[in-house]
């Protein structure tokens, strides 16, 4: 996969989302470890990480929620060569057995910026450029989402969805903070197509939201319009272990 970014297009700065469960589901003590390395290679390479936290796990499954995901981390690099670079430093090499033995499985994503199908705060482009964190207080909840959209008309249905939904989002405290294209696997197989990052006030907040009968009915248009998703709530005042 290395090789495949390495001759990919490279336009501009991407994020490398990662999603992580631990082994043993919600210990993070290896996995840690090997982030703490991680992290200062991808600083090395002058990219950072805006945003990281532990999912929230035991919500009710009617929300759609995937609680079997233990952490996300969205890292901004400047170029997939950075990328490699990280992957080829030697204490980055040296930590990956930490990775290995912590880790029952990751979701590792190339996103970039697109046609946004939410009104959203902030771009990759933005991000890489300003090298802020992601606004949010610590009691937010933000939910990341992979989408992938029915053939033929998925993407359009989901669009309708997205007009609806968006005022709906605002009325309940929350905002779209990131609305990008899902690019290239590079841990697992399955193909996505968007990827977004929304920002609620409180978990109260969204359930309120997606027990209203206007998001309910709206709820129509998403069904009709998604093949698959992957749904995940974080939180940086969850604790894991």
């Amino acid at each position: 996969m290395l090789e495949v970014l390495e001759t990919a297009p490279d336009p501009g700065p991407f994020i490398m989302l990662n999603l992580v469960r631990f082994r043993p589901h919600r210990d993070p003590t290896l996995y840690a470890r090997y982030g703490a390395i991680a992290e200062r290679g991808v600083e090395a390479q002058g990219s950072y990480t805006p945003y990281f936290a532990s999912a929230i796990h035991d919500l009710d499954s009617s929300f759609g929620f995937d609680n079997s995901w233990d952490e996300i981390t969205v890292p901004v690099y400047s170029r997939l060569a950075s990328y490699g670079l990280v992957q080829s430093n030697a204490d980055y090499q040296a930590a990956l057995p930490d990775r290995v033995a912590g880790t029952f499985q990751r979701h590792l994503y190339v996103l970039r910026d697109g046609e946004p199908i939410f009104p959203a705060r902030l771009s990759i482009q933005q991000l890489h450029d300003d090298r802020k964190g992601v606004p949010f207080e610590k009691s937010d909840v933000l939910i990341g989402e992979f989408l992938r959209f029915k053939k033929p008309k998925g993407l359009e249905t989901f669009v309708q969805f997205a007009k609806v939904a968006a005022p709906l989002i605002k009325k309940a405290g929350g905002e779209v903070l990131l609305s990008v294209e899902a690019e290239i696997p590079v841990v697992l197989e399955d193909l996505w197509d968007h990827f977004t990052l929304t920002r609620y006030p409180s978990m109260d907040a969204f359930e309120t939201m997606f027990k209203s009968d206007d998001y309910i009915e709206a709820g129509r248009l998403r069904r009709e319009a998604l093949e698959s998703t992957i749904t995940v709530p974080t939180s940086q005042a969850v604790e894991q272990g």
